[in-house]
């Protein structure tokens, strides 16, 4: 469901600081994401969500380096060597190309699991909510998304954008009906509709200052802006799970990823680095 206005400029929503490892300070913008920086969003989605988040990770990636490994690696090549591999591709899009498909092509994945992971951010990117965390770039181009999380409404009893999507890829079909229970919020607290989220990832740059709290706190101006009176997300790892704990997100559901098989007994998340997913919500204060 829409419930921000069409043609309303992304609001800002909250502007804070924090000291980075130098003790200088760092200005953080949390907003809602610009229509022009979109595809910036699912840039940094197809990098750090889906290398690093544990069912990603779990059911999409062979490699055995995570793909922050990866391009930790790659800043450390010089830069002539770079240039030698940018012109060994012949551009810097084949590079990309290339890079993406050695990471979610590989014969082993599911190729299309990208493409329908994709296919939900871009549907729901437009509902105009979703959030950032904008730092200025030092080199004067426009500024970095440190993290952001996709987020959408949910109306009780009504359909969702999602609801008639047909998946091309069994794996993310079945782990999307699997983490998809924050529909608990509606008995838990007697409300009509909800914000969810579907990706919640912050940059291996700027991870350890608790910018994953702050964009889960934004929910409460969101809710509170729109006229949403709560929210709930299923949290996948134990991080994100600290970080709406802190952001004040109370536990509905916890599922141990152990008891979650499939039709033939087998786990069907097999050697995930979590032990459970938990779905958490919050109220949130509509009055104006």
């Amino acid at each position: 469901m829409r419930v921000k206005p069409l043609g309303q400029s992304p609001k800002v929503w909250q502007v804070i600081e924090k000291k980075n490892k130098d003790g200088k300070l760092m200005k953080f913008t949390i907003q809602e994401i610009p229509e022009d920086r979109y595809e910036d969003a699912i840039q940094h989605m197809c990098t750090y969500f889906l290398a690093d988040e544990p069912t990603c990770q779990c059911l999409n990636l062979s490699l055995s380096l995570s793909l922050s490994q990866i391009i930790f690696i790659f800043r450390m090549i010089p830069k002539e060597k770079k240039l030698f591999i940018f012109y060994y591709n012949y551009s810097l899009y084949l590079f990309h190309v290339t890079f993406y498909s050695i990471l979610f092509v590989d014969a082993k994945n599911d190729p299309l699991f990208l493409h329908d992971i994709n296919v939900l951010w871009r549907t729901l990117l437009p509902e105009g909510i979703s959030v950032a965390a904008f730092i200025d770039n030092p080199n004067g181009s426009k500024s970095i998304i440190a993290g952001l999380n996709v987020l959408s409404v949910d109306v009780k009893n009504q359909k969702d954008k999602l609801s008639d999507y047909q998946f091309k890829s069994e794996k993310l079909k079945n782990t999307y009906e699997i983490l998809n229970k924050t529909k608990l919020v509606y008995e838990r607290y007697d409300v009509d509709k909800h914000i969810y989220a579907v990706g919640l990832s912050v940059e291996p740059d700027y991870r350890g200052y608790g910018l994953s709290k702050e964009l889960l706190k934004v929910r409460d101006l969101i809710g509170s802006a729109y006229g949403v009176p709560a929210t709930a997300t299923a949290f996948t790892s134990m991080i994100s799970q600290k970080s709406a704990a802190g952001a004040g997100f109370e536990e509905f559901l916890t599922t141990n990823f152990a008891d979650v098989v499939d039709k033939d007994g087998k786990e069907y998340f097999p050697n995930i680095n979590s032990k459970a997913f938990k779905i958490m919500g919050k109220r949130i204060n509509t009055a104006q």
